[in-house]
């Protein structure tokens, strides 16, 4: 099972099913703001471990599934964090070489980097339990409520769909190039892959011909219907999510010797 058919089929079977979808909604997006427009790199770190320990522990999500999720941005942060260390900024805190090469460790880009680094650990850890606690149906009807514009949320579903169909696709002919030896070495790798690609192209273009005339044949008239009535959330659950985010904002104003 792939990542995205594992994270669809857990944001539908998860602890935190039964919770008002508008109110995950607020408090993810109101924590990724919070996390982005913070000067210091303490409250994004907070936000970091509550949403994994909501995500973990509220939620029960595997642990491990979590983790795998987190580790790839995780990676590209780290390589970010270096890099800013090296580059950026004129204040140098340390110097050495480096096979003969002088290498200086700016303080200003070590400060720089680290609250770069949290943000973005912030930023995906609010993404990733919205993504895994809210199935993608339910946010489509938020965002329609909220009077996104009707042909930009058209189009996100429908792609949201053709995501599904295309990697069931792509499996299917990945299985029969296995079947054929097809990976077997390097080579023949790159040239199934190819085959892969090239098929997959076309198959797209047919599956969309085939969506896009089985909604015809079922009355679409350009307006895709979403059924069901979504309950408003408890006012009293928004106040509390803004005392907590005032909370974590209050800490930008706290200096940490």
């Amino acid at each position: 099972m792939t990542n995205s058919f594992l994270i669809d089929s857990i944001a539908n079977c998860n602890n935190l099913g039964s919770v008002n979808p508008t109110l995950k909604v607020i408090f993810a997006i109101s924590s990724l703001l919070v996390s982005v427009f913070s000067k210091t790199f303490i409250v994004p770190l907070l936000i970091t471990i509550i949403m994994g320990f909501v995500v973990i522990f509220a939620a029960k999500v595997p642990k491990n599934v979590y983790l795998k999720l987190l580790a790839i941005p995780v990676i590209f942060g780290i390589i970010t964090f270096v890099m800013m260390t090296f580059l950026f900024g004129t204040e140098i805190y340390m110097t050495f070489d480096f096979f003969g090469i002088t290498i200086n460790l700016l303080k200003d880009g070590f400060s720089l980097g680290l609250l770069t680094f949290f943000k973005m650990l912030g930023g995906v850890s609010c993404t990733l339990f919205l993504a895994l606690t809210t199935p993608f149906t339910e946010i489509f009807c938020i965002l329609k409520k909220s009077k996104i514009p009707k042909n930009m949320l058209e189009i996100a579903m429908m792609m949201y769909r053709c995501i599904f169909v295309l990697l069931e696709e792509a499996f299917t002919m990945e299985n029969a190039q296995k079947t054929r030896l097809g990976y077997k070495t390097l080579k023949t790798s790159y040239h199934s892959l190819g085959l892969l690609a090239g098929s997959l192209f076309i198959k797209a273009l047919d599956k969309g011909d085939v969506i896009y005339n089985s909604l015809n044949s079922r009355g679409y008239d350009g307006d895709l219907m979403f059924f069901g009535n979504m309950s408003y959330p408890n006012p009293g659950y928004i106040v509390l999510i803004g005392i907590f985010e005032l909370l974590l904002l209050s800490l930008n104003y706290i200096k940490i010797y």
